[in-house]
């Protein structure tokens, strides 16, 4: 149930986004062969293992619109793009994991943003959020601990420069980097970052728009009183059957500072529909987010990045109450994006950290007011 609901909210925003009305005359179409390595420092072989693949993509031009957001982030373009990576010769902690790892395809919304310009060069970052499929896991070859399920969330991020060659050609060169997790849907899940050094080309369809393009959809241009509520779930070590159901709960204020980013603070509070027993330690163990008690609260401060519908979100907090099992885990983080349906409504995927392992995924309902 969790991997098609996945599924059925990135094909909403993927079709949201096919149609929308900003869409302008140019685009392109990027092909960038890659070769990296894992970057999990405590995972050992750093920057040793080889990692191979290609990234394919489709972006449409909106630097031309006219919309305040585009102009204050310097956004260029939005596309749709491709991932795969050959993982086979990853070794894992200390070779424990050699030859457990198998490929990635991966299909990711992604946005080009403009950083600075020298000369003819220009310096480009591009993030991406998404899903991929890995034909290895946890639960069909179990020395693989990093990966516990077929279908995993990838976030993607490129930094680079592109150089015109032409004017339907330019020169790609850059860094990247890729995150392969499923939120702690199915444990073990340790996730699996990736850097990797890119060459590729752009091929460019350039046209002049005949009229100013602008989308019907506007952010929320005021600062607002945000409530979220949403349910997600954690696996148990080992069994994929089963699952600790979460809910999770924020009250908060938005300050707005422009149309591209609001600062916001407010107050977290995570439901446990099961709680830690040390006699079936198993089944109830949920690693830093174990708890004793029905319930953890805490206050957090944070940004939210708009993005036409979409608004990227991270804040971190500190516990008022947690009745946990690990002490170290004092602190918490949380980040996601929100599908805007109105400027007051959104569907969010939101998830719970603690230091660098995530602990849950918050599916749920944002209202602003």
């Amino acid at each position: 149930m969790k991997k098609q609901l996945l599924i059925f909210i990135f094909v909403i925003i993927g079709c949201s986004v096919a149609k929308a009305q900003i869409a302008p005359e140019n685009h392109s179409i990027i092909l960038k062969p890659i070769f990296g390595t894992h970057i999990n420092e405590d995972q050992g072989h750093l920057f040793q293992d080889q990692i191979t693949g290609f990234d394919a993509a489709y972006f449409k031009e909106i630097s031309q619109n006219s919309d305040k957001w585009i102009g204050f982030s310097a956004a260029k373009s939005y596309g749709i793009g491709f991932i795969f990576r050959d993982l086979s010769k990853l070794k894992g902690t200390k070779d424990t994991s050699a030859n457990a790892f198998g490929q990635v395809y991966g299909l990711v919304a992604q946005m080009d943003f403009q950083l600075f310009k020298v000369g003819k060069a220009k310096f480009n970052f591009t993030p991406g959020v998404g899903l991929g499929y890995t034909n290895k896991y946890y639960f069909n070859n179990t020395k693989n601990r990093f990966l516990g399920s077929p279908v995993n969330e990838t976030i993607k991020a490129d930094l680079g420069m592109e150089l015109p060659m032409s004017q339907y050609t330019d020169l790609l060169l850059g860094f990247g980097f890729l995150h392969v997790s499923n939120g702690g849907a199915t444990v073990p899940n340790g996730g699996l970052n990736t850097g990797n050094i890119y060459i590729g080309l752009k091929l460019n369809n350039p046209k002049t728009l005949t009229e100013e393009r602008k989308s019907t959809y506007t952010t929320l241009q005021r600062s607002s009183i945000e409530l979220s509520a949403g349910l997600g779930a954690r696996g148990v070590f080992g069994d994929r059957s089963k699952s600790l159901y979460k809910s999770g709960i924020y009250a908060g204020y938005n300050f707005y500072l422009n149309d591209v980013m609001s600062l916001k603070a407010g107050a977290d509070a995570v439901y446990y529909y099961t709680t830690f027993d040390p006699n079936n330690y198993v089944n109830t163990f949920q690693n830093y987010g174990t708890s004793y008690d029905k319930w953890r609260t805490g206050i957090s401060v944070g940004a939210d990045i708009n993005l036409w519908r979409v608004t990227v979100a991270a804040q971190i907090g500190k516990y008022i109450h947690y009745n946990r099992l690990m002490d170290k885990a004092t602190w918490y983080w949380t980040f996601g994006p929100t599908f805007n349906i109105t400027p007051h409504l959104g569907l969010q995927a939101k998830t719970y950290m603690h230091f660098a392992q995530a602990d849950y995924v918050n599916w749920g309902i944002v209202y602003r007011f």
